[in-house]
């Protein structure tokens, strides 16, 4: 099998997309009909252009509404396909997707449209064509691929086969069995999308909302194991409608595609001796943060206040290594540094450290998904770490326990700290990570992370920002030590919009960490000054009779500024700090069995946030 990509899936004009298809490593292409025809240029010269760019089509699609029709009809619809043969003679390609017909006067019935089928390979075959036929969702007569295949059996025909699509057999639930029992040769092609989980209508969810896969939270892999039983050696070409994809950048969009088909690849059986399976991950294991020379002594300040002690100042650069327990923070604040980072997005995080068991298996599988890597030489450094350049421009190292203890040993210098206050609250680990990211980097950076690592996806939901909605998601791993959460939003005065307009593009809006004791450390907070997110007084009697809490316990909560919940498996605190400079703030959180990251507070949070906002513009006026 070999990865391909329809035009469809990108924004922008024909020429534009197979520039950027070829730019991102494809070497064959689908053309959409739409895309031909409003090209600039003969169809000889598309052809042209798609071969100067060493591209090859494996399909022009979509044929619609061929089959089930008589009189006229009929007669119009083997006159388009003779015209499209003659098309695809000058594109280079053999094959034409005909996907079931939706047409008001189809009429139904498997024997009838295997004759249709029948004719028109006999048709195909006199051009040395192929045809390859797509149960659609939503087909009138046809919409399922069993039905779609016993139409290819019965026409018998070498010139007709059969078009599998991912989305087409999940959205209808259709169940994977009968694929393994379809011969290969028959499988003309095959075509793969992604969706979220959604309830409506199948021609509204595919032309909305289907994503490279990775994206989604369709079981894609359980189809590639179907799949591979068939023998087929087929193209594997993506296939996607979406929104976002029609508005985002479009090598961007390509080159996740790509990233996608080397996703797939993994997932068959024969990959499993070249490529590393999805690496563990098992929590993270720093966190640099590049600051502002004006932040530095807010920021040390905090993590005093927090029970962190400065345990190392890098030996060629200002930047130092703050520690509690395992928890590590590198505070960078570099003029040479700072012209490249802190010139574009201010105060703001700019690498982190992932725990792995095997960095090299990791490096191996990235380089296997096309993801741009990040190796000590290309950024001078004196560690050897490798990651990834994330599409935000936040690098991701991955880290073995000998890989983390050798780079800190061999850039920084041990400090002999005193300033440990060993009253202060302790910060057990990094809780969870929060991205704010426009819906193009979410789509990319979500895919980049779960082709690469093994983790887990919850189900989208929607944050009740003032100013608009911000649809958040969260990838974890198993024991829930590594959680990082996605938000995206359209709407342009949500938190997470103003925090992406301020560092001028997407990245990490906030740290959350654990601890142990959520009201020693909000009481340490204090006790140095620092101020938390002001939550509003209503917010505390509610809590109190929804959760049944004691007032004593809510009048302590509401002292601190606390956010609480409970699930079915304990209880929640929350508490955050402001934004540095209207951009990157922590969150400390205790969770006492609870699972989940206060979801049902994240709209109050914003609420909070928009507030505190509108109070610092007015006093500063």
């Amino acid at each position: 099998m070999y990865p391909s990509i329809a035009t469809v899936c990108l924004s922008g004009t024909l020429r534009e997309k197979i520039e950027c298809i070829a730019r991102a490593g494809f070497k064959h292409i689908e053309i959409f009909e739409n895309d031909l025809l409003a090209f600039d240029g003969s169809i000889r010269e598309a052809g042209n252009l798609i071969r100067d760019h060493g591209l090859s089509v494996v399909t022009l699609q979509p044929f619609r509404d061929f089959e089930g029709l008589a009189g006229r009809d009929r007669q119009l619809a083997f006159d388009r396909a003779n015209l499209k043969f003659e098309h695809m003679a000058e594109l280079g390609t053999d094959l034409l997707m005909v996907c079931s017909s939706t047409h008001p006067r189809a009429e139904g019935g498997i024997a009838k449209l295997a004759e249709d089928f029948s004719e028109l390979g006999q048709l195909a075959e006199k051009h040395n064509m192929r045809v390859a036929y797509e149960a659609l969702a939503w087909g009138r007569h046809i919409n399922d691929y069993r039905d779609s295949w016993e139409v290819v059996r019965r026409a018998s025909h070498q010139r007709v086969g059969l078009v599998l699509d991912t989305f087409h057999i999940f959205s209808r639930g259709t169940d994977l069995d009968a694929i393994e029992n379809i011969p290969g040769d028959k499988i003309f092609l095959v075509q793969t999308a992604d969706a979220p989980g959604l309830s409506m209508d199948h021609l509204s969810w595919s032309r909305h909302y289907r994503c490279f896969p990775g994206q989604g939270e369709l079981q894609i892999h359980t189809f590639m194991h179907a799949l591979s039983k068939t023998g087929y050696e087929g193209p594997l070409s993506h296939e996607i409608f979406n929104d976002i994809f029609r508005r985002s950048a479009p090598l961007q969009t390509a080159e996740d595609g790509f990233r996608s088909s080397q996703f797939l690849a993994s997932m068959l059986p024969q990959a499993h001796n070249e490529v590393p399976d999805s690496a563990p991950l098992n929590g993270f294991d720093f966190v640099e943060i590049a600051c502002q020379q004006q932040h530095l002594e807010a920021l040390q300040r905090l993590l005093v206040a927090l029970g962190f002690t400065k345990a190392g100042q890098h030996r060629t650069m200002p930047a130092e290594h703050w520690q509690c327990g395992s928890v590590q923070f590198v505070l960078n604040s570099d003029e040479e540094f700072a012209n490249r980072f802190l010139t574009l997005h201010g105060t703001s995080v700019v690498a982190l450290g992932l725990k792995v068991d095997n960095s090299y298996a990791c490096t191996k599988r990235a380089r296997h998904m096309n993801i741009p890597l990040v190796e000590p030489d290309h950024v001078g450094a004196v560690h050897n770490m490798v990651g990834m350049q994330n599409v935000d421009g936040t690098v991701w190292y991955w880290v073995d326990e000998s890989t983390s203890l050798h780079a800190f040993d061999n850039a920084f210098e041990p400090c002999n700290s005193n300033s440990l206050d060993k009253d202060a609250a302790c910060i057990a680990q990094i809780d969870h990570v929060s991205l704010s990211q426009s819906y193009p980097d979410f789509l990319s950076t979500l895919l980049t992370f779960r082709s690469l690592f093994d983790l887990h996806k919850t189900p989208a939901f929607d944050v009740f920002d003032p100013q608009g909605l911000i649809q958040s998601q969260v990838v974890h791993n198993s024991d829930q030590s590594f959680q990082l959460a996605f938000n995206a939003t359209d709407a342009q005065s949500t938190t997470s919009a103003k925090f992406i307009q301020r560092t001028r593009g997407s990245g990490v809006q906030h740290i959350a960490l654990r601890t142990h004791d959520i009201f020693a450390c909000a009481q340490s907070l204090t006790d140095a000054g620092i101020a938390t997110l002001a939550i509003p007084a209503n917010y505390y009697p509610d809590l109190q009779v929804r959760f049944g809490l004691g007032s004593t316990f809510c009048e302590k909560l509401q002292k601190h500024q606390i956010l609480y919940d409970e699930d079915e498996s304990g209880a929640f605190y929350q508490i955050y700090t402001l934004p540095i400079d209207g951009k990157f703030y922590f969150e400390l959180v205790q969770r006492d069995g609870y699972r989940g990251l206060g979801a049902a507070n994240a709209w109050l949070r914003a609420a909070a946030q928009q507030q505190s906002e509108t109070i610092s513009t007015t006093t500063n006026r």
